[in-house]
């Protein structure tokens, strides 16, 4: 009867061993946020929260501002919180992809906003 709990024994012990695997390395840190620079927005603050980015998309933060500015200008109601949102979940989604995928994508929304006409009073902001 030993000899058998020893046998059991050793076949749980084997049993045990053979089921543990070496753990799984630590997941990666998340990406770090954006910044959340305090309102009203510049252009500063908008190429700020982009940083890290390629050129095209911190060129798309500045069209981004210029846009604001010239609503501003118009007498619309410019909505700097929402810009300030949109260009940190422009961040949020593209430091993590390669930098051929982030310039596609800013180029793509930069074509887009650049094919809206441009308002006179907004012909000496940079938006093109």
């Amino acid at each position: 009867m030993t000899m058998r709990l020893t046998s059991c024994a050793a076949l749980v012990a084997v049993l045990v061993l053979v089921g543990c695997e070496a753990p799984a390395p630590p997941a990666p840190p998340p990406p770090p946020s954006p910044p959340s620079p305090d309102l009203p927005m510049t252009a500063v603050k908008a190429r700020e929260i982009v940083a890290g980015l390629p050129l095209t998309c911190t060129e798309l933060a500045s069209l981004k501002m210029d846009m604001v500015l010239c609503e501003e200008r118009q007498g619309k109601p410019a909505d700097h919180d929402a810009l300030r949102t949109q260009l940190r979940d422009l961040r949020w989604n593209l430091q993590t992809q390669p930098t051929d995928v982030a310039t596609a994508r800013c180029t793509a929304d930069m074509d887009t906003l650049r094919a809206q006409p441009k308002p006179q009073v907004c012909w000496d902001l940079g938006i093109s």
